[in-house]
């Protein structure tokens, strides 16, 4: 009789439509240019924007940061219109090619590095040949594979800080916007859904180092590309440090509907179980999906829009998938919203809020300035189709148990009392609470706490009152790594600040203002951070 009652309980949850809950939202003060076809990126504690067109479908040869309310503009030394924009592992960012004319004409063989700390651009060696709509990975190894070009011929091309840009082979079939995914150390795999003129690309997989292979999969799930936005960094679930090379992407079809997450783990295509179907449908009309998933602690992300200007954030909970069961999904909306593109730059900020830039709606000639911060953790209401649902769904369900017994097992419950289970804690109020913690761990180091000898996870705990599951926890989730990277991050950017400021300082000097134990654990967490020395790292930004 139980068997019955879950199953007609699992039947009438399967045909109820996805709960969407209002969720919490923000809007910005405008970008100073508006514009589409540029990265967003949260650097150095600051929202940034770089390169796209603008208003006349017009190349823009800048970039913003929001900092003190306001959005400061920076001029770039070439334009990149739908150019790569790859976050390095020092904290300073690549950019590479681009549309360099009007109206989405040509390729560029420009190439230049952002540092954050100082919003200075610096020219380094060209590429290897002309490109737009390429993508750029940086490896393990230091190296960072470049491919992918719009009405030009495609191949692969390697940069390293050494030897610049140089050719390394072409590629298997012609990609425009591809995702380059690391698989080792030293190499990745290249592939896309469309090749270099916008037709359906034939799922053909380049490797870095090795023969290229055909996935029958991706004839039917395509990666996710998108031009409104020139940031194309995958989300990673594995651990690289551990040989873990493990990714999530949106699977769309012919018709470009998202159907799906594709995962990649390794040289393995495969879709998530869902437990439920992709949702299409928001509050009263089609979900238009960004091309690109956002990972916050266990979740990923996707953001979409709706005709009426409405937001969605649909959030994956991808891990029981991983273990052999299927991934869960919540749906989120605003309101309508004013200015809201159906296409732009998106970026995850470390305390779980999302953050919108730019974009477009339907024309490339008239790109929007409106920036928008999401938060899902601050629901709003129901939406009253929701209730409405809700209410059904309850009557259906008391009248189910009503007709297959439910005195007969309330009876029998009287007699065999089910012992209460321990219920484990509420995903969301754990999320808030590890964010407000995480503000409040942040707050004590902007302050200098790291630069404290011997700080340890017990030490923050204790100054705020806690216990170390709770840092720990907080940490993992704000900023996706263990207390002792993020501490030595603090340590690493600080060292890099004293460096820049003043390159004559002794790195001695630096490693005991910084709070390391050693000059020796500072030069083993510096290389371990940057991938190089410090040596390195002051001539790469001194050229």
């Amino acid at each position: 009789m139980r068997k019955n009652i879950v199953f007609g309980l699992a039947l009438l949850l399967s045909l109820a439509q996805m709960r969407a809950q209002e969720m919490g939202w923000e809007r910005l003060p405008d970008l100073a240019v508006p514009r589409s076809g540029h990265a967003l990126l949260y650097l150095n504690g600051e929202l940034t924007v770089l390169g796209g067109h603008t208003t006349g479908f017009i190349p823009t040869p800048t970039a913003e940061y929001f900092k003190d309310g306001a959005w400061h503009t920076v001029s770039t030394l070439y334009s990149h219109d739908l150019g790569f924009c790859l976050p390095l592992k020092d904290g300073n960012v690549l950019l590479g090619g681009g549309l360099p004319e009007p109206f989405g004409v040509g390729q560029s063989f420009s190439a230049e590095l952002y540092t954050p700390l100082s919003h200075t651009f610096d020219p380094v060696t060209i590429l290897d040949r002309k490109r737009a709509a390429a993508n750029a990975v940086e490896l393990e190894n230091g190296t960072i594979p470049v491919s992918g070009n719009w009405y030009a011929d495609d191949a692969l091309e390697l940069y390293s800080a050494s030897s610049g840009f140089a050719y390394v082979k072409e590629t298997a079939e012609q990609r425009a916007l591809p995702w380059i995914l690391p698989t080792a150390p030293d190499n990745a795999l290249i592939f896309s859904s469309m090749d270099t003129r916008g037709a359906p690309a034939t799922g053909w997989v380049d490797r870095l180092h090795g023969e290229p292979f055909q996935v029958p999969l991706l004839l039917r799930s395509r990666p996710g590309c998108s031009d409104a936005d020139s940031k194309r960094v995958p989300c990673q679930i594995g651990d690289p440090s551990r040989g873990d090379y493990d990714y999530l992407l949106l699977a769309y079809n012919d018709s470009l509907e998202a159907t799906g997450i594709l995962r990649v783990h390794g040289e393995t295509f495969a879709l998530l179980e869902l437990e439920a179907d992709f949702p299409l449908k928001g509050v009263n009309g089609p979900i238009h999906y960004w091309h690109h998933l956002l990972r916050h602690g266990a979740y990923a992300w996707a953001l979409g829009t709706d005709d009426a200007g409405r937001a969605y954030l649909l959030q994956i909970g991808y891990k029981p998938a991983l273990e052999g069961g299927k991934a869960t999904l919540k749906l989120y909306h605003t309101e309508p919203l004013e200015d809201l593109p159906l296409y732009g730059a998106c970026a995850m900020l470390p305390d779980g809020r999302i953050a919108l830039a730019g974009g477009i709606e339907r024309s490339n000639y008239k790109p929007y300035a409106s920036v928008y911060l999401f938060d899902p953790l601050k629901t709003v209401k129901v939406a009253a189709d929701t209730r409405s649902r809700a209410a059904g769904l309850l009557t259906a369900i008391l009248t189910t148990l009503a007709l297959i017994g439910v005195g007969w097992w309330l009876v029998r419950s009287r007699k065999q009392p089910i012992p209460e289970e321990p219920q484990p804690e509420q995903e969301e109020p754990r999320l808030q609470r590890d964010r407000e913690l995480f503000e409040r761990v942040s707050a004590l180091m902007e302050k200098g706490l790291f630069m404290q000898k011997g700080l340890s996870i017990a030490d923050l705990a204790t100054a705020l009152g806690t216990n170390t599951k709770y840092i720990s926890s907080c940490i993992n989730a704000g900023a996706g790594c263990s207390f002792l990277d993020f501490l030595n991050g603090y340590r690493i950017r600080y060292a890099q600040k004293k460096m820049q400021e003043n390159a004559a300082v002794r790195l001695s000097d630096i490693a005991e203002a910084a709070g390391f134990a050693s000059e020796s654990a500072f030069y083993r967490n510096f290389k371990r951070v940057t991938g190089m020395t410090p040596a390195e790292w002051m001539a790469r930004i001194s050229k």
